[in-house]
């Protein structure tokens, strides 16, 4: 980043010669304001910068993928789905937290490459449970691109690189061997070339183009679909379900992480997970167009510096690596939620009341909150007939009335999902 302004040693060394003590103070803040509005210029132009950058890498990213895959066939990672790519982008792995599956897909046009083909799937398959947050971190084309953009541009933000050599996928998935995956894809290729060692007892002549499973060779959850694409293309999809307790185990992961912000920000570490759930489905690598990253889905530059000031006392552009180290994701998301609720939106008397605004405006602002109640943006008017109302009826006026669609149905995906979690808010009390 830019050298970052030393202001207090400004301030002991400042003496203006010939000045009165009254005017003497008031050119030191005229000084102070001067030094706090470059600084606050400088980090919005840094945010301006980091936003460009990512758009263009999601652009760039787009177009290959796209150039390979042909259109209609580019998917990249988003809320609650990680997706990387093979440095050749004939394959892509896709973690799914939200729907609870791991698939595999390797597009290719010739019936000589079906050796490879099967090779690079079996080997993605099986680094997808002891891939580390480093690995993930090092397969992130998007911020690869998007970095390159930001050093021609001259700007830094603090990404520190991810060194976790824990294995993302390892309590979520059960990878089968790879003698089971080939298996499948046999069969799933049987309409493409009946060969790749296959026996005529292995490999039936009635195989038909889809959704197979060999259920003596493997679990009948994982399949194997082949698909004909334009220009020739194929591709071939395999899917492997997550286990049936994923989303509690991957909970159970970040669990000393939340109850340690909770007691730190005086939150219900329900609270903590319910809109870790909602926004990402435990996916810590989750990013949106917005752009948000992590866990807790916070914005670099709304949410993600004003936490950060919150706890540590200035102001900084991070990066996405930053927001995917989940410790520091549920640190910085905790911190919001405690500047809501303490200084935001603390003229809210009533604390269930306050706390149905601060799931609100964590998703869209104090701002689009107070719209909820009149006709302006002042949290302060807001307050006054919130302060009136009883919970329950703020509750419906928020669900009736918040600007956006996406904030209304949050507000109840959230309330609704922390009841899950409510035992949690015993360990902490």
């Amino acid at each position: 980043m830019r050298p970052r302004l030393i202001w207090f040693a400004t301030v002991l060394c400042y003496s203006p010669y010939g000045l009165s003590e009254e005017d003497g103070f008031e050119a030191l803040d005229a000084l102070l304001e001067a030094q706090f509005q470059y600084t606050d210029d400088t980090l919005e132009a840094d945010y301006q910068a980091l936003d460009a950058a990512l758009k263009n890498a999601h652009q760039r990213f787009r177009n290959e993928i796209e150039g390979v895959w042909g259109e209609g066939e580019v998917v990249l990672p988003g809320k609650s789905a990680w997706v990387d790519y093979s440095l050749n982008r004939k394959l892509r792995r896709r973690f799914d937290f939200e729907k609870g599956f791991v698939q595999i897909e390797r597009i290719f046009k010739e019936d000589s490459e079906l050796d490879n083909v099967t090779r690079e799937i079996q080997a993605a398959v099986q680094a997808a449970a002891v891939d580390t947050g480093a690995d993930l971190s090092s397969k992130d084309t998007l911020w690869q691109y998007a970095s390159q953009d930001l050093q021609l541009r001259a700007v830094t933000v603090e990404n520190p690189v991810d060194t976790s050599q824990m294995p993302i996928m390892a309590d979520l998935l059960d990878v089968p061997e790879s003698a089971a995956v080939l298996n499948v894809l046999k069969k799933a290729m049987g309409p493409v070339r009946q060969s790749l060692e296959l026996s005529p007892q292995q490999a039936p002549p009635s195989v038909q183009t889809g959704s197979v499973t060999d259920k003596q060779a493997i679990r009948p959850e994982m399949t194997a679909t082949l698909i004909a694409l334009a220009n020739d293309q194929k591709k071939i999809i395999v899917t492997i379900p997550l286990r049936h307790d994923y989303l509690s185990s991957a909970a159970a992961a970040y669990q000393s992480k939340v109850l340690t912000e909770a007691v730190r920000q005086g939150l219900p570490p329900s609270l903590l997970y319910a809109i870790m759930e909602t926004e990402s489905h435990f996916n810590p690598r989750a990013r949106s167009h917005v752009p948000a990253f992590g866990l807790m889905q916070l914005v670099p530059a709304s949410g993600g510096v004003d936490a950060y000031q919150h706890l540590y006392g200035e102001k900084l552009v991070l990066g996405p690596d930053y927001f995917y180290n989940a410790d520091q994701n549920v640190e910085l998301g905790a911190a919001y939620l405690n500047l809501l609720n303490t200084r935001y939106l603390k003229r809210i008397s009533n604390s269930l009341s306050r706390t149905y605004c601060v799931i609100a405006a964590y998703n869209t602002g104090p701002g689009n909150v107070a719209r909820a109640f009149v006709d302006s943006k002042s949290v302060l008017v807001a307050a006054e007939k919130i302060n009136k109302l009883t919970p329950e009826a703020v509750f419906e006026q928020l669900v009736q009335r918040l600007p956006y669609k996406e904030t209304r149905h949050y507000l109840q995906k959230v309330t609704s999902a922390q009841k899950k979690y409510q035992e949690m808010d015993q360990l902490v009390r």
